[in-house]
């Protein structure tokens, strides 16, 4: 973990959190399915750390995460990802059993260390 990430961080969907010029986020979510971060932050780049939050779902899922850096994920929960300087749209697509498609973004604001 970067040494420049000492503080904590936690994600509220649909408002935006920001901390210092450090890595913030924003999101949107379809009632079922949001996207949650217990990343450190700080100045950015960084490492974020992504989890669904699912409700009434029933298995077997599918899920796709898109880390709007073109680097993407199959797993539920997704290893920490790490962001440069930048901004990036992170989509989770989930399929449930009946084939219907669930999705939640968020925006990671990575600041740079300038600010």
């Amino acid at each position: 973990m970067n040494s420049n990430f000492s503080r904590g961080i936690f994600l509220l969907i649909g408002f935006t959190l920001l901390i210092g010029s450090g890595i913030s986020f924003a999101g949107q979510k379809d009632g079922v399915v949001e996207i949650s971060s217990d990343s450190k932050a700080g100045k950015g780049p960084g490492w974020v750390h992504l989890r669904p939050k699912i409700r009434n779902l029933k298995g077997p899922l599918k899920f796709n995460w898109s880390f709007g850096d073109g680097e993407e994920s199959a797993e539920m929960i997704p290893l920490p990802h790490y962001y440069e300087s930048g901004r990036y749209t992170v989509v989770l697509e989930i399929m449930d059993k009946t084939g219907k498609l669930h999705t939640a973004s968020i925006t990671v604001d990575a600041a740079s260390q300038g600010g």
